[in-house]
């Protein structure tokens, strides 16, 4: 287990009130929804574990739990949407196979999950306080979210499938956002994760495009402290369906302190979703190298769809 990581003196209040990981609920009258989400990238099994759970103000739940590699289909895409009664909470959670159990200490969750596919038992603590994107100078979008935590932390636990097993005892990585979130305004956004297996060096990075500006959240760890990030140069790959296939950047920290960043996907699961404000959301597993050491990371993009698909026409024309 890695020893516990120093927030640095300059990080901003984050906001959180002590309940904070449990569920949110609306004013009267109001909507609410809370999205909380589970990670670990293995590049030498070539695999990706991603859970996304989220939940409304009116008991509306849903999850996706995908583990995903090189192939062109992900190993296991569990899908699942359903209800929840007003009373339960996220310490002891429920829906068709999945039980979360998340406490209101701002540190541990765990996730287990069994269908005919796959078994999952996923133990995280955290190694650092949570960081809220409010802490960094671009602040958070209101359109996203009221508040949101992300925190790294080291995963214990296994995975089966297919007659495969996985044993967990590695880095992995959480976030827990609530509020409204309108998906109408992002016009895009790269979220990265990446961390090297001793935790020498992490980086979550959010860059976003929306209602015409851009901005970045997120933190560096080295060497056993945490930063806010300030900006970030970034130069992103994509193949011919607009997909990720990877990217560079350069993160400067509040500090004025420079950490360099590649990642190269390995694996790639793609989440469109429909309705009014179609989007596309898909997920790339990365190696990665951090100020040139070996790690692993997670490359997500955020697209409307409407705007992917004519990029997509536009690309096979030769015109971009």
């Amino acid at each position: 287990m890695i020893d516990w990581i120093k927030t640095a003196p300059e990080v901003s209040d984050p906001g959180y009130m002590q309940d904070d990981d449990l569920r949110h609920r609306p004013e009267p009258g109001g909507k609410m929804r809370d999205s909380l989400f589970w990670q670990i990238i293995m590049p030498e099994h070539e695999l990706g574990f991603q859970c996304y759970l989220y939940l409304t103000g009116d008991g509306r739940a849903g999850f996706n739990l995908i583990l995903w590699g090189a192939d062109r289909k992900p190993y296991v895409l569990e899908l699942v949407q359903g209800h929840v009664p007003e009373d339960m909470d996220f310490d002891d959670f429920r829906l068709e196979g999945l039980h979360v159990r998340q406490p209101a200490d701002q540190k541990t969750a765990r996730i287990s999950f069994k269908s005919e596919k796959v078994t999952l038992d996923y133990s995280f603590e955290g190694f650092h306080d949570q960081f809220s994107y409010r802490s960094n100078p671009d602040d958070l979008p209101g359109w996203f979210a009221e508040n949101r935590l992300e925190q790294s932390g080291w995963v214990k636990g296994h995975i089966e499938w297919d007659g495969n097993r996985i044993d967990l005892d590695r880095i992995g990585h959480r976030d827990h956002s609530w509020g409204t979130r309108h998906w109408q305004a992002p016009q895009h956004w790269k979220w990265l994760v990446a961390y090297t297996p001793d935790a020498s060096r992490i980086v979550n990075a959010w860059i976003w495009q929306a209602v015409g500006e851009w901005g970045v959240g997120g933190y560096v760890i080295r060497d056993g402290e945490l930063v806010p990030i300030a900006s970030v140069k970034q130069k992103a790959q994509f193949d011919e369906r607009m997909m990720q296939t990877g990217i560079m950047v350069e993160i400067t920290d509040t500090r004025g302190d420079t950490c360099e960043m590649e990642m190269e996907r390995f694996g790639l699961v793609k989440l469109p979703t429909g309705g009014r404000y179609a989007t596309m959301i898909s997920e790339a597993a990365c190696r990665v190298k951090i100020d040139g050491q070996d790690g692993a990371g997670q490359f997500e993009c955020q697209w409307p769809v409407d705007y992917l698909d004519k990029m997509i026409e536009l690309k096979a024309a030769g015109g971009i």
